[in-house]
């Protein structure tokens, strides 16, 4: 099962930022497996993007995501973060 909600705000016409969060839980039986596995397991990610369109090409992205993972203790312990920039732009001749 997977539950996510997005959500975009656009503070101009050239500057936005948008959220995401994610949970994905997946179910099993442990019956049909050969190897030792968990019933249940859940993650939980979330990202945020930065846009600022510089100009008509150009546009400067800043973002940051993490993602969690439930215990056996069902408490959410960190499995990874990305930080990024990346700036695009489009050359002419």
């Amino acid at each position: 099962r997977v539950s996510r909600v997005r959500g975009t705000y656009n503070f101009t016409s050239s500057f936005f930022t948008r959220v995401i969060v994610q949970q994905v839980t997946t179910s099993r039986d442990p019956s049909l497996y050969e190897d030792v596995v968990d019933p249940k397991s859940s993650d939980v990610s979330g990202s945020v993007l930065v846009a600022y369109k510089i100009n008509w090409q150009s546009v400067l992205f800043v973002g940051y995501g993490d993602e969690r993972s439930f215990d056996d203790e069902d408490r959410l312990r960190p499995t990874s973060r990305q930080y990024f920039i990346k700036l695009s732009y489009a050359f002419q001749r």
